[in-house]
């Protein structure tokens, strides 16, 4: 069967994905909101706050196991949801009242529970994908990698550590959470496709490459958009073993630090030189531009890193990175520019998406 072509209301919930322009303005107004509603915040509120803010993850864990999004489709009183859930009813109204706290869900005035348009994102039938995000940041692996995390302990590996080997060593030796790890990432995907579409120009003969694409979910969005278009989906064999089936896209197996395809006029990194430190990022950028052909552009996606921090989710994803990686990290402008010129590229424009990263366009800095 055919995938359906994602929208952005079944990916981000928004009938139409802004342009860049209007994504920084909202992005800047909401973070001031909520600087805002933080500085109003005695500090021992503060303090608190952020401790409980453990228990946050734990409470959507919890529901989203027991299939709470799932049967959460009309209001409906927590003893009744309870017992479609079979589950404790005590317990459940706890994890409801902090759900609803976060707005995840609501209470009326009858003390029904109700869903929102975040319950619906959590619901495993829904197109968008999100509900994979949660299997995945639940998993032990995770947990126990940013239960590692440290302030002395910076040039370990806190996800090797906890785990007994690195992140995507582990993950192949475990299939079953590499599996919803991939779904976490098409879910991404989707919407990094979306807010690229909008923000660049893409000839309608593109030719694509997806390096580190997984299982190809981004690369389909494109081109499911872009109707002259093709692609390869490029990453380790046993992952493009599993991508997606579209008659314009081939998936090749290799290895980026080895060598990457060649001949394509556009090719993606998408959220994944953040990955990897500088070594290993200066590699994967050295070979793409040893296979670019001249005139071919080299798309960089990561969180941002400016000097003074403001997005929660990049400092969210800064701080998975250190745990989950040994070395990996958001790096700012100047950073990304400097990893360019040790690969014999140069940074030549840079566009905030409505994903909220960053698009980084790479040129060779040879000669074309």
């Amino acid at each position: 069967m055919a995938e359906s072509i994602p929208t952005p209301a079944d990916v981000v919930g928004v009938a139409v994905m802004p342009p860049p322009r209007r994504s920084t303005a909202a992005a800047r107004l909401r973070a001031a909101l909520t600087g805002l509603a933080d500085r109003m915040a005695p500090p021992p509120v503060a303090i608190l706050e952020g401790l409980f803010g453990v228990l946050d993850h734990r409470v959507l864990v919890a529901l989203c196991d027991a299939g709470i999004p799932d049967l959460l489709v009309a209001p409906i009183r927590p003893a009744d949801l309870a017992q479609r859930a079979a589950v404790d009813p005590q317990h459940l109204e706890r994890l409801l009242r902090a759900a609803a706290v976060k707005g995840w869900v609501r209470f009326d005035r009858r003390g029904r529970v109700r869903p929102t348009r975040v319950t619906a994102f959590l619901r495993r039938d829904h197109p968008g994908g999100w509900r994979a995000w949660v299997d995945f940041a639940g998993g032990a692996e995770v947990t126990s990698a940013v239960a590692m995390l440290s302030a002395t302990t910076a040039a370990t590996d806190p996800f090797a550590a906890a785990n007994g080997a690195p992140f995507f060593e582990w993950m192949a030796r475990h299939p079953g959470r590499w599996a919803t790890f991939d779904d976490a990432m098409a879910a991404g995907a989707r919407m990094h496709a979306l807010a690229l579409l909008v923000a660049l120009d893409w000839p309608a003969d593109s030719a694509i490459c997806d390096i580190g694409g997984g299982t190809g979910h981004l690369l389909l969005t494109l081109l499911q958009h872009i109707p002259g278009a093709t692609g390869t989906v490029f990453d380790l064999p046993d992952v493009v073993a599993r991508a997606v089936h579209h008659e314009r896209i081939t998936a090749q197996a290799g290895d980026m630090f080895s060598a990457v395809p060649a001949g394509f006029d556009t090719y993606l990194l998408v959220n994944v030189i953040h990955d990897w430190g500088d070594d290993d990022a200066a590699t994967i950028l050295a070979n793409t531009a040893a296979a670019a052909t001249a005139g071919a552009r080299i798309l960089v996606v990561d969180a941002d890193h400016p000097r003074r921090p403001r997005d929660r989710i990049a400092t969210g994803a800064d701080v998975l990175m250190a745990a989950l990686t040994g070395g990996g990290r958001e790096r700012d402008h100047r950073a990304l520019a400097a990893l360019a010129t040790s690969a014999g590229l140069r940074l030549v424009a840079s566009t905030r998406l409505a994903s909220g990263d960053w698009a980084h366009e790479l040129r060779a800095s040879r000669p074309g």
